[in-house]
């Protein structure tokens, strides 16, 4: 390159625009900085981050200049490789979306039709049906609410990835009270329930108030066998991030099944043992790692469990 003009590297990528902006700034005895795609001996192309620095005479204008460039064509190559994987990610995005409009649109139907015509049957010949007949309605029943509870379930945690986190202070001990008031409703509630003093958090307060709802609507749940059963739920400042914890005197389970706890459908307690879709603490790490923290339990079969998760303070 020593003695010949820098326009045998020009690759023809450039518009006349971007070139004309950089002369202009360059005569004008400014700094310019920029990407190129240049072209090597053998005609290939690579990319280099450029600096071109002016040099001014005493009359205060350019008469030379130098150019720093820098080889980013490894970079550029990796940044075009993000670019297809976020093209890719986006279309299976739009797939998704479309799957759970035919779930929500062509699965419900069906569902509220076999739940409406087992309640009909039971209304209309419930007497004639005998004990088993009833008992068998009932299950048609319970299954068809069970799996449109389900579908609720799973579009809400596909809902989840797309949903947009918007952070405020959020008082954490004005929202558990809240969600326990809503949980003390229930006919199966015979829990005792103590709050301790809750820091603040900074978190989607709609988002947060879904995986409180879901860790303490568990802990009642799962002690609701035991003779008295009781929920503890607290928190504490650590370093730069606040963990909050919800504990039981429960069923527990076994730690060495606990990576399951956290995947969709995955559950260590059956159906008959306890109600449930498998899908809440799925949704409840997915609204903490959007957060940007961290969640996890520790248990004992029998001896009660506790789930915790950290945000960022």
């Amino acid at each position: 390159m020593v003695g010949q003009n820098t326009s045998m590297v020009n690759s023809g990528y450039h518009s006349k625009e971007f070139m004309a902006e950089m002369w202009d700034t360059i005569k004008a005895g400014k700094i310019w900085k920029g990407e190129f795609r240049n072209k090597r001996k053998d005609g290939t192309l690579y990319w280099v981050n450029t600096t071109i620095i002016p040099f001014i005479d005493e009359e205060g204008k350019p008469y030379q200049f130098m150019g720093i460039k820098t080889d980013i064509t490894e970079n550029k190559e990796h940044e075009f490789e993000l670019s297809e994987r976020a093209k890719e990610i986006e279309s299976i995005n739009k797939e998704l979306e479309s799957f759970s409009y035919s779930i929500s649109h062509d699965l419900r139907a069906p569902l509220r039709a076999v739940d409406g015509y087992a309640l009909m049957l039971e209304e209309d010949f419930g007497p004639t049906l005998g004990t088993e007949g009833n008992r068998l309605i009932g299950v048609i029943r319970h299954n068809a609410q069970h799996m449109g509870q389900l579908i609720d379930d799973l579009l809400n945690f596909s809902r989840l990835g797309r949903k947009e986190v918007k952070k405020a202070r959020v008082n954490m001990q004005e929202l558990t009270e809240s969600i326990l008031r809503e949980i003390q409703v229930g006919k199966d509630f015979k829990a005792e329930v103590e709050i301790k003093p809750l820091d603040t958090a900074m978190a989607d307060q709609s988002l947060l108030y879904n995986v409180m709802s879901n860790l303490m609507s568990n802990a009642v749940k799962y002690s609701s066998k035991v003779e008295r059963p009781k929920v503890i739920i607290s928190s504490e400042k650590k370093d730069n991030e606040v963990i909050f914890s919800v504990k039981d005197n429960g069923a527990g389970f076994d730690m060495e099944y606990a990576n399951k706890l956290f995947g969709v459908f995955q559950r260590l307690h059956t159906s008959d043992e306890f109600e449930g879709t498998g899908v809440g603490l799925a949704t409840v790490q997915r609204i903490i790692h959007k957060h940007g923290g961290h969640v996890w339990a520790e248990s004992k079969i029998d001896q009660g469990a506790t789930f915790y998760f950290s945000l960022p303070n």
